[in-house]
């Protein structure tokens, strides 16, 4: 074995310890900076309403449900008709669990493991993980992109969805791939199914750029900066921690990122602790739905059982 293969070896090896070191220091640092800038962050919230709160809840929610049936288009559209809008539900939230595990993979093993516990073959199951992660991260870009454009520039902003418009102008090609692929699985959705899990996707991300932009609008006032930037901002965020694998749901990564392209218009620390202060209003959100799903597949369980 040469040298190169030995080291190569061995960074695979440590690889996943690596990658939970340095996430649990991700998010270490994520903790002290609130513990430091705590009084900010709770002034923040002495701003916001307590109706506000409710209806950036009731928002978020929606649009986790939504998520969910952009996912039960994609799993029907590969042939599994009986798979419904609760299974896809409890399926994301359980997997937005693993991936509170640093890493980057979990997530994904935690989305793949609720729908092989749903009856959706393994190999029917990464192709769905696969459209749907594409589709979702296309329908971020594809809100942001004036955003991004008006702070990167168009070259930039649209790179993002070519990805998508491949999978869609290529989709008979890619589906020969996919019979040598994964011949054991069922055929790619067509055009018309993904377009309109797009679609779903667009709104999902139009209602979270909309949340955050009046979280901010609330804070600094709606003089500060105009709503694209903003939304441009937090889905360009998102898209940035989505690919900091090492930090679990790009926990500071993404604020990190907003602050950054937010600070011509406003103090940085003042930019990032809005998007830390939003981020903990999402967090609890997201953390009540998993807690809903644990208790209705419990309840589930019970009764099958009885």
């Amino acid at each position: 074995m040469t040298n190169f293969s030995k080291t190569f070896h061995v960074l695979r090896k440590w690889k996943a310890k690596i990658s939970l070191i340095i996430g649990i220091g991700v998010i270490g640092f994520f903790l002290y900076w609130i513990w430091n800038y705590g009084d900010e962050i709770l002034g923040i919230f002495r701003k916001v309403e307590v109706s506000q709160i409710v209806v950036l809840v009731i928002s978020i929610s929606t649009s986790v449900i939504l998520t969910a049936y952009a996912l039960v288009i994609l799993v029907r559209a590969k042939g599994h008709t009986s798979f419904k809008l609760s299974d896809s539900y409890h399926s994301l939230n359980f997997s937005q669990l693993a991936s509170m595990i640093p890493g980057g993979i979990w997530g994904y093993a935690g989305f793949a493991g609720a729908l092989w516990a749903k009856g959706i073959p393994k190999a029917d199951s990464a192709i769905i993980i696969i459209l749907h992660t594409l589709t979702m991260l296309s329908a971020c870009a594809f809100v942001g992109v004036i955003g991004l454009a008006s702070i990167f520039g168009w070259h930039y902003a649209t790179a993002p969805l070519i990805p998508f418009l491949f999978l869609v102008l290529g989709r008979n090609l890619l589906d020969k791939v996919r019979k040598r692929i994964f011949p054991t699985s069922s055929g790619l959705p067509f055009t018309a199914d993904l377009l309109k899990s797009l679609c779903l996707g667009i709104i999902v991300w139009l209602i979270m750029a909309s949340c955050f932009t009046w979280f901010l609008f609330t804070i600094e006032g709606h003089d500060a900066i105009p709503f694209w930037t903003v939304a441009g901002a937090y889905t360009g965020g998102y898209l940035g921690g989505y690919l900091a694998i090492i930090a679990p749901s790009g926990l500071g990564v993404s604020e990190g990122l907003i602050a950054l392209m937010l600070s011509s218009f406003i103090n940085s620390e003042k930019a990032l602790s809005i998007a830390i202060s939003f981020r903990i209003v999402h967090v609890l959100v997201i953390w009540f739905n998993v807690l809903i799903s644990v208790i209705l597949t419990a309840k589930g369980i019970r009764k099958t059982q009885s």
